[in-house]
């Protein structure tokens, strides 16, 4: 330990010894080779810290280069953050392997595999942290750094895709992909707890923080497309004056109405109303109050009386069918009163050939329909002790909001 502990501050010495040469390149985008820092530049190339870019001249490393744009918090354009994916995978592989050296016996396989878990999920947390606060503040300080609409309005699809993408690894966190497998074995109880003490308990602030930063990209989305008409205006104005530069404004004594590219608001909308306090408007309205023609009512004084039906008549009684869904579930629903075990609605109508036509999503609806409305009847009613189960399917986005219902079974309690 302590030869790794003496590797790691020698390294550090090489840094410190070259800390001009390595601010230089990373401030000024890279460094030329001269025979005054030529030892130097080799030994920071022997230690990865400059890699060569052309001829004689280097680079800061990528690595190296990320880190001090994070401390000095240097925004680059498209910024593309980290790969929360990749990371969660490694976080379920590590899980996976400790499972497995625990039940083959190998124990110091097993905390070294607890070890890296330790180290992966402090790594993720702390990415997490770091990309909503990067991201904060180029929403809410350098957001506008752009020349035009249009790049604007790309780069405000871009972070709202980002932001996207840590709402999704923020959804995979607290659902049960890796909480459930933490949660099921007690063999995981120490992963669980560093899982809960790095996640679990900044799972709120990170939501928080990021409903906030979505909120101002689409408000920011939304002015921009407000303003598009109007810039739109402006820059086919700027366009005319440019293939006319002789142009000259009309007097504007002259000008009847104003150009369109000059209304930059809609104006104010106004409405009239009758000032009653001028007696003169009061005159006046007397006089077309008198030229309306009275309205006729008519009032019935007594209600007409009926007459009697023919007891012979034909068609005096209709008898209603019912339509062939609500049949068939009236007799799925006796079948499900008389079954101990979940009874599939689509297994069900499938094996009825009277019901064939019926198809399957407008038949599950109905009985989803039906089951909601027959409410208070199945807790209290005759349909006492039925119960109901829906098989759902996994959503396809997580903030989508869409319940996708693939079978409904029902069967009587015993």
């Amino acid at each position: 330990m302590s030869q790794s502990i003496d590797t790691i501050v020698a390294y550090l010495d090489v840094l410190h010894a070259n800390r001009h040469l390595i601010a230089a390149a990373y401030c000024q985008g890279g460094i030329a080779l001269e025979d005054e820092n030529q030892r130097r530049i080799r030994q920071l190339m022997q230690h990865r810290v400059l890699i060569p870019y052309f001829q004689q001249d280097f680079r800061i490393s990528p690595t190296l280069g990320r880190h001090l744009d994070e401390v000095f918090q240097r925004q680059r354009s498209y910024a593309v953050g980290s790969n929360f994916g990749d990371l969660t995978n490694r976080l379920r592989q590590l899980i996976i392997e400790f499972m497995t050296a625990s039940h083959e016996n190998r124990l110091e396989d097993q905390e070294d595999y607890a070890a890296e878990y330790d180290a992966g999920v402090f790594e993720l947390a702390s990415l997490i942290n770091d990309e909503l606060l990067s991201l904060r503040a180029i929403t809410e300080n350098q957001f506008a750094n752009v020349s035009t609409m249009a790049e604007k309005q790309r780069q405000n699809e871009f972070y709202l895709d980002r932001a996207e993408k840590i709402g999704e690894t923020i959804a995979l966190l607290e659902g049960q992909s890796l909480l459930g497998t933490l949660s099921d074995s007690p063999l995981f109880k120490p992963l669980l707890e560093v899982y809960q003490h790095q996640v679990l308990v900044r799972l709120a602030g990170w939501r928080s923080t990021h409903m906030d930063i979505t909120a101002v990209l689409k408000a920011f989305l939304y002015r921009l497309r407000q303003i598009e008409p109007n810039a739109r205006r402006i820059r086919a104005f700027a366009h005319f004056l440019r293939k006319n530069p002789d142009y000259q404004p009309p007097e504007s004594e002259g000008v009847q109405t104003l150009p369109a590219w000059s209304s930059r608001y809609a104006g104010l909308r106004l409405k009239t109303h009758p000032d009653l306090s001028i007696s003169q408007s009061r005159e006046a309205l007397a006089e077309i109050a008198q030229s309306i023609p009275s309205a006729k009512i008519s009032i019935v004084r007594e209600r007409a009386a009926g007459r009697l039906i023919n007891d012979g008549a034909v068609n005096s009684v209709r008898v209603i069918q019912p339509k062939p869904v609500q049949l068939a579930f009236h007799r799925y629903l006796q079948a499900a009163c008389d079954a101990f075990v979940p009874l599939s609605a689509i297994g069900w109508k499938r094996k009825q050939p009277e019901f064939s036509r019926l198809d399957d999503d407008a038949w599950l609806l109905y009985v989803v329909h039906s089951i909601e409305m027959l409410g208070k009847s199945i807790k209290t009613g005759r349909l006492r002790g039925l119960e109901v189960k829906r098989y759902e399917a996994p959503t396809e986005h997580v903030r989508s909001g869409n319940i996708v219902i693939k079978d409904v079974a029902l069967w009587k309690k015993p």
